[in-house]
C-alpha cells in the first residue's frame, strides 16, 4: 500500500468526519446566550430592554443546531445515534430560542392587572414602609403635611 488511504487512516479520518461539531455547539450557545441575559446582562437597562448581546447569541445557537441537524442528515458518514442528537440539540436550541424571544418581546412587557388601583385624587390606603435608615414610616405619620408618593414600574 503505497498511498496513504490505509485502514486505520480511513477509520480515524470517517471518526473525524462523524464528530458533529454544530451539534453540540448549538445547544451550548443557545443556553450560555439565554441564561447570561438573566445571570447578568439583566443589571444593565440599555441590554436589559432590549439584549443587544443575547439576542444574536441565542439566534446563533438556533441557527447552528440547525446545521448540525442538516450536516447529520445529509452528509455521509453519521450513524442513527448522530442523527438522532442532533434532531434533539435542534428542537432544543429552537425551542429555548423561541421561549427566550417569546419572554423578552411579549411577557416582560405585560403590564399587571388594574383591579384595586386607586383612581386619581383618591386617599391612599394606610401603609408601612421602611425607610433608607430600617426606621418604619407610616403614612398617617405625613397626615395633613404636603406628602408626593412616587411609585413607578421598573422593567424588570
Amino acid at each position: 500500500m503505497a498511498n496513504d488511504e490505509t485502514p486505520s487512516n480511513t477509520t480515524s479520518a470517517l471518526k473525524r468526519a462523524s464528530f458533529n461539531y454544530f451539534a453540540w455547539l448549538g445547544p451550548i450557545v443557545t443556553v450560555v446566550g439565554a441564561t447570561s441575559y438573566f445571570a447578568y446582562f439583566v443589571r444593565f437597562p440599555d441590554l436589559r430592554d432590549f439584549p443587544w448581546v443575547n439576542l444574536p447569541l441565542v439566534g446563533l445557537g438556533a441557527v447552528l443546531s440547525i446545521a448540525g441537524l442538516y450536516r447529520a442528515i445529509r452528509k455521509p458518514g453519521y450513524g442513527l445515534l448522530s442523527k438522532l442528537f442532533a434532531g434533539v440539540a435542534g428542537f432544543f436550541s429552537v425551542a429555548l430560542a423561541a421561549l427566550f424571544c417569546f419572554y423578552i418581546f411579549d411577557i416582560s412587557y405585560r403590564m399587571p392587572d388594574t383591579n384595586g388601583v386607586l383612581e386619581v385624587a383618591q386617599p391612599a390606603p394606610e401603609f408601612s414602609l421602611q425607610d433608607q435608615n430600617n426606621q418604619a414610616v407610616s403614612l398617617s405619620d405625613y397626615r395633613g403635611k404636603p406628602l408626593v408618593i412616587t411609585f413607578y414600574r421598573g422593567h424588570w
